[in-house]
């Protein structure tokens, strides 16, 4: 229809038997539409919405009929073609209109209903428990009306409504979720009420993930209910007398899915997808998972809006906020995995909140089965912006220290390390974790906040044991212009690199035998290439390489000086969304006779429509380089890279600088 024509066609069948024709004594149709329609019952008109005068096969509503009015069917008498029934086969046609043929969307959905009275429609038809009124009606919660109109002896049409009382979508919230307990059947969804007035559930239902509509439940001010999935299971594991709603139908997945809660007139409350990989600790091991504050603005569907619970089993029925510090309060800070001779690995903690925190009894640990290696000792406080040192050889690799129950050290290939609160030997609600890549001897990694609000783990210039972190490594080769949407077809995308040092820098190593690699996703490459032609690359001060993704379309769009060396890496493409890229060179690895990778310089750029790690909610990266002819330059070479704030669009220069 689009562009062409604004009306719309629409014939529906339908049969009735002469036994169920003999009673109708009214027609109501019940329709969702936008923007209007013109409904006929075999040839006879019975209601029509939004337009005027004789219809053409082209003609339009004569106004808009608002999106959020559509979502409901809404009743419109068609009495006045009860009597072009007939037994057997009849139709329903229906003239859809839209407003205009550049409409951006069309919507005719319909019910038609027969009403059915004894005596022909006269008032001894009416049920013994209907209600008769005549003035105002009081619904003290959400209430689906059934109402007709006695008019001589003729009933109107059946309107059928549901009436949502109390602010109930305001008010109402998930509050958290046992979505994967030890027991299966000890899961458990807690709501809760932010508002500042009483409201009743009635109606309030579940939609998406699990099956559940409450009754008549009053909810206070600040107070909570609950639903579980075996009412049994749920008091074995936390007693009686907890304010449950009832059991719900089916189950939450423990990998994560979609939940939607909607009120009694379906407004929607809550609509989110969680993850099982935001917290290992809610995934299976006992903790739930809790909304971090549920009266504020918030995305559901982000792992910044959940915290796990501070304590093991959840918080059925009440506030566990305070037990355990903020998430964000004590962050694993540095780390220092491949120490030089006679040196000792370390872990550095930092508290980034201005009061103290006592970490005594916390865990820190390498291994996600087993989060309590090492138990930190009772009493130990984090001061104000401080820092705690924790020494391999004193400490988490000491068997003799009494919080040492698995000696372990930190691998100079990367892994990943965990820090968890607790209390009386067992684990608490607090945990952060930190992945870090392969370290060159003597370098640290640690946390490199950047302009967005969001941190990179990343090697430093020194380490800095104890003491706030140094700036991150740059160079000498960095990643210094990207097209990754050319106006052109993909086949001209392009990486620029440059080695930003005052000496040559070979891209080769010749004791592994290896080249330097590009790759756009270095866990999972589409695109990974060797930075190596028929010889090893050797870049001077300040020259480029341009890393292409086809030879030929690429020479034929950009002219290029001679002496600027070019690769093509074939298979794959840049997305066009956004996502990281990364420059590494080999090393030995520890013992095997393997060989790592260390990341040296990496771009995670976007194309200004993904937030991703923005403190705002908002992407900061130039939408200009995104399919509009530009690329993104870095802006200082010898700056941190993986920061929109270092980037800029502007007119492709690849291999000039």
């Amino acid at each position: 229809m689009y562009g062409v024509n604004s009306s719309c066609y629409i014939r529906i069948p339908f049969e009735i038997a002469a036994s169920e024709l003999a009673d109708l004594s009214s027609l109501v149709l019940k329709a969702r539409y936008d923007d209007g329609f013109i409904a006929y019952i075999n040839g006879v008109e019975a209601c029509r919405v939004m337009f005027d005068g004789s219809p053409s096969w082209n003609s339009s509503a004569t106004a808009n009929h608002s999106d959020l009015d559509a979502v409901e069917l809404e009743p419109f008498n068609a009495s006045a073609a009860l009597g072009a029934l007939r037994a057997g086969r009849n139709l329903l046609a229906i003239q859809g209109l839209n407003a205009g043929s550049t409409s951006s969307d069309f919507l005719i959905s319909v019910a038609l209903l027969g009403g059915q009275g004894a005596g022909g429609g006269t008032p001894s038809g009416v049920s013994a428990t209907a209600v008769r009124y005549d003035g105002a009606l009081t619904l003290d919660k959400s209430t689906a009306v059934k109402a007709r109109v006695l008019s001589g002896t003729t009933w109107s049409a059946l309107a059928d409504v549901v009436f949502a009382v109390g602010p109930v979508a305001e008010g109402l919230r998930i509050s958290e979720m046992m979505y994967h307990p030890v027991d299966p059947n000890a899961e458990y969804v807690e709501l809760t009420n932010v508002g500042a007035e009483t409201i009743n559930l009635n109606r309030v239902r579940f939609t998406r993930g699990i099956d559940f509509a409450f009754g008549d439940v009053e909810l206070a001010p600040g107070q909570y209910v609950l639903i579980v999935r075996d009412m049994a299971t749920f008091e074995a594991t936390y007693g009686a007398g907890l304010p449950v709603a009832g059991q719900y139908g089916g189950r939450l997945d423990n990998s994560g899915e979609r939940i939607e809660l909607q009120d009694a007139a379906r407004q929607v409350i809550d609509d989110f997808r969680y993850r099982d990989g935001w917290y290992g600790l809610t995934d299976g091991v006992g903790f739930s998972l809790t909304v971090r504050d549920p009266a504020a603005s918030r995305s559901l569907d982000e792992k910044t809006s959940w915290r796990p619970s501070a304590r093991l089993g959840g918080s059925p029925g009440f506030d566990d906020r305070g037990v355990v510090p903020e998430l964000g309060a004590v962050v694993i800070n540095e780390i220092l995995a491949y120490p030089g001779a006679g040196q000792s690995d370390w872990i550095e903690l930092h508290n980034t909140t201005d009061g103290p925190i006592d970490v005594g009894g916390w865990f820190v640990s390498d291994d996600g089965a087993d989060l309590q290696r090492y138990e930190i000792a009772t009493g130990t406080v984090i001061g104000p912006g401080g820092y705690l040192l924790l020494v391999q050889d004193e400490t988490f690799g000491n068997a003799g220290d009494p919080g040492c129950r698995v000696p372990f050290g930190l691998s100079r290939e990367g892994e990943t390390v965990r820090l968890h609160s607790g209390a009386g030997g067992d684990l608490t609600g607090y945990s952060v974790q930190e992945r870090f890549g392969a370290s060159q001897a003597g370098v640290s990694l640690g946390r490199h906040v950047k302009s967005t609000g969001g941190y990179d783990f990343v090697p430093l210039v020194v380490p800095t044991p104890g003491a706030a972190n140094a700036a991150p490594q740059v160079g000498p080769v960095v990643i210094s212009e990207i097209m990754y949407h050319p106006a052109a077809p993909d086949q001209v995308q392009y990486v620029e690199l440059c080695n930003i040092s005052d000496a040559p820098v070979t891209l080769y190593d010749e004791a592994l035998g290896l080249a330097w690699r590009f790759a756009d996703d270095p866990d999972n490459p589409e695109i990974e290439l060797p930075l190596k032609g028929n010889a090893p690359v050797m870049l001077a001060p300040g020259r480029c390489l341009l890393l292409v993704k086809d030879l030929l379309s690429f020479s034929l769009t950009h002219a290029v000086p001679d002496d600027i060396a070019v690769l093509a890496w074939g298979p794959g493409t840049l997305s066009h969304g956004g996502e990281r890229i990364e420059i590494s060179k080999p090393i030995a690895a520890a013992g095997d006779g393997g060989v790592a990778w260390i990341g040296l310089d990496r771009v995670a750029y976007s194309d200004h429509l993904h937030p991703q790690d923005s403190a705002a909610d908002a992407d900061p990266w130039p939408i200009e380089a995104d399919g509009q002819g530009l690329s993104l330059h870095r802006i200082d070479p010898t700056a941190y890279g993986n920061d929109p704030a270092n980037w800029k669009a502007a007119v492709p220069s690849p291999g000039i600088r």
